[in-house]
């Protein structure tokens, strides 16, 4: 399902990226060509006008400045003087660029009222106009002149070939295209292996949530099924000590509700809809009430309950205190449950920095290094005995997330001489 969807994710994309690139390519193109469409014509201008300024200033024409010229600029030239050819165009003439000549000839009289083989000898003026025009499957500039000398006039057509210039066009349509092509393939290959990490994120979530849910399940199965036998066994009336029956699923339904209580507080920070309510907090007032909870449970348990919280003022966080006595909660009854009976549990305050560094550490077994990041994974319980206990694994990943919430941190690290030590970072107002 997952590279199916990958598939069609990266192809989706690819798609989507092709036509913007195309899009942007031709307007691109579509620039680039009307610049060399305009630097052509405006070169053609130029050599044309270089042209009749160098026919003008000549006295004579020389066959060898004429084919150099039209070497030179790409024209094709014909000079007539008083309506005749000159002697040495009429002797090296080309058939098909005769007939490219005629025909430029027959536009320029037809269209634009110029007749290059007009004979008069009262003009004072030059007379010429440049046109495009199509012949042969070609395209040309054109231009048709008559310019006065003494005894008569010159006739003047010229015709300049654009295939130079349709050339590089249709070479930079073709730089376009496979620029486009090598683009829309790299692009591919970086959305599939972009979507295939991303994907990889998702099926871990997936694979987490259904775990998730496996868990759960089998969590609330264990004292379902230990309420629904005694409620059997109560109507069976198979003990007369109903009371014993009711006390269990009292408990069962206990520890069902904490999980529930737990699982629903994951889901509001997994959609960020954890309520907070931080305010301007004496830490070490905090730490204290704290302590004073614990001190009937730890005296119960046989444990050394102690404290530690410096003699300087420490200064106020913006914290929101319940959150925070949650979270300690968690961490002391953790402590509390793993410490044996005549080991220490200590809660200490200190200033560090431009934070607060709060402590819970004991003295118990503590957590291999091999273990120390999966036990903020949900339902993770190193002793799985403790889930019979009202441990469901839940407690420090509902720890971590109010840690976040506050922008803190909370670490994991060995107790000196044994045991676990958890520290909550919280930076100061």
């Amino acid at each position: 399902m997952f590279q199916h969807f990958q598939l069609r994710l990266t192809a989706l994309c690819t798609l989507v990226t092709g036509v913007i690139l195309v899009i942007l390519s031709t307007i691109c193109l579509y620039i680039s060509e009307m610049g060399i469409r305009n630097q052509e014509g405006i070169s053609f201008q130029t050599n044309l006008n270089n042209f009749y300024q160098n026919i003008q200033m000549q006295t004579s024409l020389s066959h060898q400045w004429l084919r150099q010229t039209q070497h030179n600029y790409q024209f094709l030239v014909r000079i007539t003087d008083n309506g005749s050819p000159l002697f040495f165009q009429s002797f090296s003439a080309d058939e098909t660029a005769e007939a490219l000549l005629d025909t430029a000839e027959a536009l320029a009289c037809s269209q634009h009222g110029i007749d290059v083989k007009a004979v008069s000898s009262n003009r004072t003026l030059m007379k010429h106009a440049e046109y495009s025009m199509q012949a042969d499957g070609q395209n040309y500039y054109a231009s048709a002149a008559q310019i006065p000398v003494s005894g008569g006039v010159l006739g003047v057509m010229i015709l300049h070939p654009l295939t130079v210039m349709y050339s590089r066009i249709l070479k930079q349509r073709f730089i376009f295209a496979l620029a486009d092509l090598a683009a829309m393939i790299l692009f591919c290959i970086f959305f599939w292996f972009f979507i295939a990490r991303i994907m990889r994120s998702l099926q871990e979530n997936r694979k987490k949530q259904m775990q998730f849910v496996a868990s759960a399940s089998h969590e609330l199965r264990s004292p379902l099924t230990v309420i629904l036998s005694n409620v059997d066994a109560v109507r069976q009336k198979s003990m007369a000590a109903d009371d014993q029956f009711l006390d269990t699923i009292e408990t069962e339904g206990k520890r069902m509700s904490t999980l529930i209580h737990d699982m629903l507080q994951l889901a509001n920070a997994d959609n960020h809809s954890w309520s907070m309510h931080p305010a301007s907090t004496e830490l070490d007032t905090l730490i204290l009430q704290t302590f004073e909870t614990f001190e009937a449970l730890a005296r119960r348990k046989e444990l050394h309950w102690k404290i530690s919280i410096p003699d300087e003022a420490i200064p106020r966080c913006r914290c929101d205190a319940e959150r925070i006595q949650q979270l300690l909660t968690i961490l002391i009854d953790n402590a509390f449950s793993y410490t044996p009976e005549g080991g220490t549990v200590l809660l200490s305050l200190k200033a560090s920095g431009s934070a607060a560094r709060i402590t819970v550490s004991d003295n118990g077994p503590g957590i291999p290094d091999d273990q120390k990041k999966a036990v903020f994974q949900r339902f993770y319980c190193i002793d799985h005995s403790r889930s019979q206990k009202g441990h469901f694994g839940l407690g420090l990943c509902i720890a971590q997330e109010i840690a976040k919430l506050h922008k803190g941190q909370l670490l994991l690290a060995d107790t000196p001489g044994g045991g676990a030590s958890f520290t909550l970072v919280l930076p100061f107002e």
